[in-house]
């Protein structure tokens, strides 16, 4: 059976994912990764593509160098190559997450662009992961648990499929088709241990639920099903409310999220956030989005922070960003634009025209611009243009002698003789 689940899955997803050139299978050398690997090894052929396991060292159990031993010679076996990522667990906190965190960064650092990330987690996996979801108060798009084909980023801005294709088959079903197959697979001591609050729920709590509810493993992974699909609906009813508060600038227009319930509110905010990457806030804190910021005054400057990111506001608009470093004060930089200048935000100006003597600072009061000929005071043309606050101090400012030539990141109307410039962020520079 996960033979044929397997090959039934990747005739699907090849076909929507025509660009995956290599098949890369976390290979942990337990039961599950094991059906998948040695299910996949006679698949592959027929896809005509490479297949790379990984195993993950994490040195947490005196058997690690023994397990890495026993998932080289099954690879061995299989014709397949391993490929050992040895990590290192921070002592302090959940040894859990730590170890998930370190497995991630290893697939990280081995994938590339074209490959596919193959995982093995099972129905009972996914049952385990609703219920330790759902005592941990999850909203809908938790509770949907592990997805079939999702996502693994590689870093901001791009990713690989990520699949698991035996989300639909019991560990039972596993077991016998290893024991049929003459399959051996090791089992991790720790698994044993109940203190672990993922190993209680597998050990404790899903035996007890079967004793009154045999199914209660696929019921719960069904329910876990709807959830996603549910999920989905909500994802797209986001997205339209999206299109009509959120502007080219990400920000957020607050009329419009004012016309809407206080649910669709809450809808609207985790979307928001969630497209610009930012870690979603618990419900506290989108509460107090909506009761202390949307609401505040015009003339108010209302900040919220929580992980790395920040809320504010600024007239009619919502505007979401990472912490603002501080500037240091009074600063001055000499510069001939030959090459680009990195300012103290992290920022990179570049200069467009002929090269010149120049020098940049930031802004410190009562400067004038000379704008169609007029000199204007840059608070009067801040204000008019919409400026928020918190940008005007961040805008270089360009001068030739005493003389003010320009305002970097300012699309206004200059003197013929005004430098051309670019005010870039560096993940821009990375990209160009």
């Amino acid at each position: 059976m996960p033979r044929k689940t397997l090959n039934a899955f990747l005739m699907r997803e090849l076909a929507a994912s025509p660009g995956v050139q290599r098949l890369v299978v976390g290979f942990s050398g337990g039961l599950d990764s094991t059906v998948l690997l040695q299910a996949l090894a006679r698949e592959a052929s027929a896809f005509a593509l490479p297949v790379l396991a990984v195993h993950v060292h994490h040195g947490l159990s005196p058997n690690a160098d023994a397990w890495a031993r026993h998932a080289q010679s099954q690879c061995d076996a299989l014709g397949i190559p391993l490929q050992i990522c040895r990590v290192q667990i921070a002592p302090q906190g959940s040894v859990e997450a730590a170890a998930r965190a370190a497995r991630r960064a290893a697939f990280a650092g081995v994938l590339k662009a074209g490959d596919a990330l193959l995982l093995a987690q099972h129905q009972d996996d996914q049952a385990e992961t609703l219920l330790f979801r759902l005592l941990r108060g999850a909203g809908v798009r938790g509770l949907a648990a592990m997805a079939e084909v999702s996502r693994f980023p590689l870093d901001e801005k791009s990713y690989v499929p990520q699949w698991r294709p035996l989300l639909g088959v019991s560990r039972a079903q596993l077991e016998q088709w290893a024991q049929a197959e003459d399959l051996h697979w090791i089992e991790d001591e720790s698994n044993a241990d109940s203190r672990y609050a993922r190993n209680f729920l597998r050990n404790e709590a899903l035996p007890l639920l079967r004793t009154r509810w045999p199914g209660a493993a696929e019921t719960l992974a069904a329910t876990a099903a709807r959830l996603r699909e549910a999920d989905g609906l909500l994802t797209e009813l986001a997205r339209e409310l999206a299109s009509q508060a959120v502007d080219a600038q990400q920000r957020l227009h607050i009329p419009q999220v004012l016309a809407l319930s206080p649910a669709k509110q809450r809808l609207l905010l985790r979307y928001w956030l969630q497209e610009q990457d930012f870690l979603a806030p618990d419900e506290a804190m989108l509460d107090r989005i909506r009761e202390e910021v949307i609401p505040a005054r015009e003339d108010a400057a209302p900040l919220l922070q929580w992980e790395s990111a920040e809320i504010r506001r600024y007239r009619e608009q919502l505007y979401a960003m990472r912490p603002l470093s501080v500037l240091p004060e009074n600063w001055e930089q000499a510069w001939s634009g030959e090459q680009d200048l990195l300012l103290p935000d992290g920022r990179l100006l570049r200069l467009d025209s002929a090269p010149e003597n120049l020098r940049v600072t930031y802004r410190r009061g009562g400067e004038r611009l000379q704008v169609g000929g007029l000199s204007r005071e840059l608070k009067t043309l801040f204000q008019e243009n919409a400026v928020p606050p918190w940008e005007r101090e961040r805008l270089p400012l360009v001068w030739r002698g005493s003389e003010l030539l320009v305002v970097a990141g300012m699309d206004w109307r200059l003197r013929e003789d005004a430098p051309v410039l670019h005010l870039l962020s560096l993940e821009r520079e990375r990209e160009q």
